[in-house]
């Protein structure tokens, strides 16, 4: 792990399930036009913001959304598709039974399980799913272990991003659950703190 490399952390673009408030955890949704346009915008911002003339490595969350996200930005960026690394501790939180589902179907079907959620949301997952926990260890073991280079772009998710960047600021677990969740923009993380580039 370098701690002098140069982060910056994408959130897929807009998802039907996105537009419809459900959650998709391992399952998956294609972008919409939206997000695909975001894609290529969120590419174009940082082209604006950055060289990208020395080596930059590109970390990708195996999801079909993340993947589509991913393959749009580096044509936009001019960077080749074998610049990708695919890494699944980078996929979304599973929600098990609660994907597909929105919020008002889940305290519908599932309101002791959602209670028990609500009560302790860092520890405690969706039925069949992960817990914040869950995925706060393997994003952590990802960081720990992973050969980072000069410039690193990352394609995830809502979730995993906010884990992501609550260990690299070592953020509690309440500052975790408050930080955004953004598909319009993304975050520079450099010297262990975070820049919204808009």
């Amino acid at each position: 792990m370098n701690a002098n490399a140069d982060i910056y952390l994408f959130r897929h673009g807009q998802t039907e399930w996105n537009a419809q408030s459900r959650r998709q955890g391992h399952l998956d949704s294609p972008l919409t036009e939206r997000g695909q346009l975001q894609a290529e915008e969120n590419a174009s911002r940082l082209r604006l913001h950055l060289s990208l003339d020395g080596e930059v490595a590109v970390f990708v969350s195996p999801l079909g959304r993340a993947r589509h996200t991913a393959l749009i930005m580096v044509q936009e960026l001019g960077l080749s598709e074998e610049a990708i690394i695919y890494e699944p501790r980078l996929m979304e939180c599973s929600f098990g039974k609660w994907e597909g589902l929105t919020t008002s179907e889940i305290k519908a079907r599932y309101p002791e399980e959602w209670q028990a959620r609500s009560e302790d949301k860092w520890n405690v997952p969706a039925p069949s799913g992960e817990s914040y926990a869950d995925v706060n260890a393997r994003v952590s073991k990802w960081y720990e272990e992973v050969s980072l280079a000069a410039t690193n772009l990352v394609v995830c998710h809502g979730l995993t991003s906010r884990v992501f960047r609550g260990i690299y600021a070592d953020l509690s677990q309440q500052q975790v659950f408050q930080l955004n969740e953004p598909q319009d923009g993304f975050f520079e993380l450099r010297n262990r703190t975070e820049v919204f580039v808009e």
